[in-house]
């Protein structure tokens, strides 16, 4: 399913009034549109969302927007998984984060998790959505809460733990490059 599909559905699925969702999603742009009328269109669309729901609502929407939960990447939590069966957590994470492009997940101090992409400044955002355009306005955090949903899938099947998303930290595509992008979860008990 593609971005504005999966958007759909996640309003669809979260029971959003069907004329709030029209408000958000219009139909005039299809995920088959070129680039930069599709981020055009996600821009305004979270700007809309935010409008219209409130700020738990808009991050669960986009949070179950989260893509690339399947191929390589499943196949490789799940293999962690498996292998680190009866594991302690911080080794778990630590392995998680052997796995190439996950975030470089970090155990904090007060048991929540922060993934990472990029250590510092100077990072293109990595959404397919986004990626590759010269942005020349910060987009909201409320967008990047798909990013977030595509780390927190993986984790919790890696290290066998239901997460929660409790904020996007920073973003590449909300500070134009000048931050990492960072996700915190909690574990839900």
């Amino acid at each position: 399913m593609a971005a504005i599909e999966r958007l759909q559905q996640a309003l669809i699925d979260l029971d959003i009034d069907e004329g709030i969702a029209a408000q958000i999603v219009d139909g005039t742009v299809r995920d088959k549109d070129n680039k930069k009328k599709r981020a055009a269109f996600f821009v305004q669309a979270i700007s809309q969302m935010e409008r219209l729901l409130d700020e738990e609502t808009c991050h669960a929407v986009r949070d179950a927007c989260a893509c690339s939960k399947g191929g390589w990447r499943l196949k490789a939590v799940q293999k962690l998984a498996k292998e680190y069966a009866g594991r302690s957590l911080g080794e778990k994470i630590a392995a998680l984060g052997q796995i190439t492009h996950m975030g470089n997940p970090v155990l904090n101090e007060d048991g929540t998790i922060t993934a990472g992409i990029g250590d510092e400044g100077g990072l293109d955002c990595p959404c397919p959505v986004f990626e590759g355009l010269d942005l020349r306005e910060p987009v909201s955090l409320t967008y990047c809460y798909c990013c977030a949903g595509h780390f927190r899938f993986h984790y919790q099947i890696a290290l066998g733990k239901s997460l929660v998303t409790k904020r996007v930290v920073s973003s590449a595509l909300n500070s134009l490059g000048k931050q990492p992008c960072r996700f915190e979860y909690a574990i839900v008990e």
